[in-house]
Order: C-alpha cells, then structure tokens, then sequence
C-alpha cells in the first residue's frame, strides 16, 4: 500500500462517490478554495493499493482504498495544527478499511511533525475503524518516534449535524409541519417578505448580509472570495438563497447540492428583520427548493445541543447525530475542543466596511 499526495482530482471524486460516508467536504475541489482564498498549505492524501499480477482478471491499474484531506494552520507557534477540514462541518479520513486509515494517519503525522505542528483534528461523520491511540498507529516516516511524541489521543461530540429526510415535493413538507410552524411561515409572506432562489449572480446580496450579521455577532469574517472561488469550484451545485423586504436583503444562505442531500454551511440574517419571519422564510425557501430538486435529505449544519440555533433547526423535525471531532496531541498538553474564539466582543463596534477589510486576514486562522 503506497500513501501519496494526489494530484488527479477525477481519482479522488471517484472513490469518494463510491464510499458510504462521503460528503460534499471531502471534494477535491475544497483545496483550490484554501489554497487560492488563503493561501493555506494542503496535503490531499491518497492511499493506493498496487495492482494484482497474480489476478489477470483484475484490473492492471492501483486502486484508491482511502483519502484524508488536511490543511495547516499556523497561529503562532503554538498553534500549528493541521485540521480536516478547517471551516466546514465535517471531513476527515474516509478508508476502507482498518490498516487504510492507519497508514493515512501514519502519514499524517510525519507532515504534522515535518510542518511543527503541535496536533492534527479529524472531524469526522463517524467514529474512527483504527484504535485512536499511538500503539495502533505503525512508527511514522523519518525519525520521528510515535512512543515518545504522540501524547494523547482525545474525542469529542460537542457538535451535532442535523438533517432532515424530506418528501417528493413541497406541498407535502408543508403538511408536515406542526400547526405552529405552518402559520410562522404563512405570517412572514404576509408581512412582505419575498425569497427567491438563484446562482453567484445573488453572492453581493448574501455577503452583504453576511457581513453584517457576522459583525453583529462579534466574529471576524470570511473573505468574499473565499465564495466567489466556492461558486466557479461547484458551479449548480452551489445556490444561494436570499429572503428581501421591500427589496432590501435581510437574510441568505448558501447550500451545497452532494449526490441526493442539500447542505447548508453558511446562513445570516439581518437582526433588524427577524420579527417579521425572515428566518423562517429562507429555510422554508431552501426547503422547498431541495423538495423541487428530488432532494432526499436536508443538512441543516453543526450546531452545538442546547444552543439557541440547534433549538431552531429541531423545530424544522431536525433528527440530531454526534459528530466525532478527534485530536491527536503531538507535543504540548492536550487540545481543549473549545480552543478557539470566534466571538470577540470589541469586533461589534466596529463599522462593517471596516470588520470585512481586516476580518478575513483574522478569519484565515481560526478553523471553526
């Protein structure tokens, strides 16, 4: 089994479509949007067994039995880590089976200890095949010694993907709703609000939104390219959806079509207009949308049980599934999950303009 770095997109998409825990984060194309956007270091690795030439009836040409996605950080030195996948929701090793995952994260930690860094975090669909502990993983390349460099495997479930299983077409959807819930959409048509569903040609409205919203929240920004470069990657299916009032834009999302399932990374609204269900009309709006495009399930994102914004998305009949965020320490104490801030109070005060020309330098280095 060789592990290499691959360099044919086609190879990668091909086994990632055929693997059960395959998701539109696992792309080949997320690394041209950290390389271009932020200029980040990626190492897209592939594990691939050599052809059989005992077996004539096999085919002549290796085959891929595993792909794991990584991009390093660097805040600091104390805080170089490489992360599958910075920004997104879920990503990480995907394998064949046991000795394929091993041999990848083998790999990755002799990049990591090649690039200092200090940990490697797979945020992962479902938990590990491999014993997540330095005695499952073989010595790793170089002189490198796993006995005395790994010091803790650790694993976490703070967050949760949420996703709703959805039928043939809208006006089912809307049956299904709770009475409370059917009204709520009802009432912000009422109150004028108007939604529409459409490509790049909508990405200054939702960025304006976006901007402001993020502001608001006290969290740095990301760089409006970083999604000009998502929609020119992905093309269809990439949309975005946009509720205004009066023509005004008060709130968007951003969805990401993957084989049968419509996920939803990125969604803002403006605070100011929120009493009058513009929330509650852009998911109604997404809904609908993937119900008319034969969508089978609905990812409504991670979000923390508990939070203000998983209560919203359990109203929708939202089914919760732990996500299993591991951490691999290779020097220094053990990685608290919460180590990052995405929330600075100071950032609240500053004008919009002025939050979206600094915040991207800042938001290129937080991976949450």
């Amino acid at each position: 089994m060789n592990i290499v770095i691959c360099d044919q997109p086609a190879d990668w998409d091909r086994y990632l479509f055929n693997h059960p825990q395959g998701g539109p984060f696992h792309l080949f194309g997320w690394k041209a949007i950290f390389e271009q956007v932020y200029n980040l270091p990626t190492f897209y690795l592939m594990a691939i067994a050599p052809p059989d030439d005992r077996d004539p009836s096999t085919s002549t040409q290796p085959k891929v039995r595993g792909i794991l996605a990584l991009v390093l950080l660097c805040t600091g030195p104390k805080r170089r880590r490489l992360v599958s996948l910075p920004y997104v929701d879920v990503a990480g090793v995907l394998a064949d089976n046991r000795h394929c995952e091993t041999l990848l994260l083998e790999k990755a930690i002799g990049i990591a200890h090649s690039n200092q860094a200090r940990w490697i975090e797979l945020r992962q669909i479902n938990p590990l095949q491999c014993d997540p502990s330095h005695q499952a993983l073989p010595q790793a390349a170089g002189n490198f010694n796993l006995e005395t460099n790994v010091r803790a495997w650790q694993v976490s479930s703070h967050k949760a993907s949420l996703r709703r299983p959805l039928p043939a077409d809208a006006q089912q959807l809307m049956q299904s709703f709770k009475s409370k819930l059917r009204s709520q959409i009802k009432k912000a048509m009422k109150n004028g609000l108007t939604h529409e569903v459409g490509g790049a040609n909508l990405l200054p409205a939702f960025y304006q939104i976006f901007s402001r919203n993020m502001r608001d929240l006290g969290s740095p920004i990301h760089h409006y390219r970083l999604f000009e470069v998502l929609f020119d990657t992905f093309g269809d299916r990439a949309r975005v959806a946009l509720v205004r009032y009066k023509g005004t834009p008060v709130a968007a999302s951003i969805v990401l079509q993957y084989r049968n399932r419509l996920h939803n990374p990125w969604a803002s609204s403006v605070k100011d207009f929120r009493k009058l269900g513009s929330n509650m009309l852009l998911y109604w709006t997404i809904l609908a949308h993937a119900c008319d495009k034969g969508i089978d399930i609905f990812d409504f994102g991670r979000s923390s049980p508990g939070a203000g914004t998983y209560n919203f998305k359990r109203q929708w009949e939202a089914e919760p599934t732990p996500l299993y965020w591991y951490y691999l320490t290779l020097a220094g104490d053990p990685v608290d999950p919460m180590y990052e801030r995405l929330s600075f109070k100071a950032w609240t005060r500053l004008p919009v303009w002025l939050s979206r020309l600094i915040g991207p330098h800042i938001r290129r280095h937080i991976s949450l």
